[in-house]
């Protein structure tokens, strides 16, 4: 386990330079301030999980990566996703989901987020659901019990 510790320290190292060199330091003045950071837990079955989030100084496109957790509820058989976002309106939210997968975007001037989350367990899109509040963003979908993956639109409310 410290073995592929170490190696994702290393790729991070690399990347963070790369972007350092490339686009913080000779790129784009307007996307200051840049805000960045990282991530790390125990993910499942002891493996550990890293999540970059702020400005994405790899992918660019001036989008922030939110933070994210995904917390599945065997009992009641949901799985929720919390995603901080804040200085955008719920109006400027867009979430689209497949059985697996999740991609939210959300853009108001100067503050763009982006996410695209492969999801713990698969779910059923049609049952999500969206609530924004204080710059917290809590989409619920049920899990699945059948097989589809066409992509829906899921309303903030």
């Amino acid at each position: 386990m410290l073995d592929e510790l170490e190696h994702y320290f290393e790729g991070f190292e690399k990347e963070i330079e790369d972007a350092v060199k490339n686009n913080i330091l000779g790129g784009d003045r307007n996307s200051w301030p840049f805000v960045a950071g990282f991530s790390f837990n125990m993910g499942p079955e002891g493996k550990p999980s890293v999540q970059v989030f702020g400005n994405n100084p790899i992918g660019g496109g001036g989008f922030r990566s939110p933070i994210n957790e995904q917390v599945v509820n065997e009992k009641s058989g949901t799985l929720r996703i919390l995603l901080e976002m804040p200085g955008v309106e719920k109006q400027d939210i867009n979430v689209e989901s497949t059985e697996d997968s999740a991609v939210i975007r959300a853009g108001n001037g100067e503050r763009k987020y982006r996410a695209e989350l492969r999801l713990k367990v698969p779910v059923r899109p049609e049952t999500g659901t969206a609530e924004y509040k204080n710059g917290m963003l809590e989409i619920s979908f049920s899990l699945k019990d059948k097989a589809n993956k066409d992509f829906k639109r899921v309303n903030v409310v």
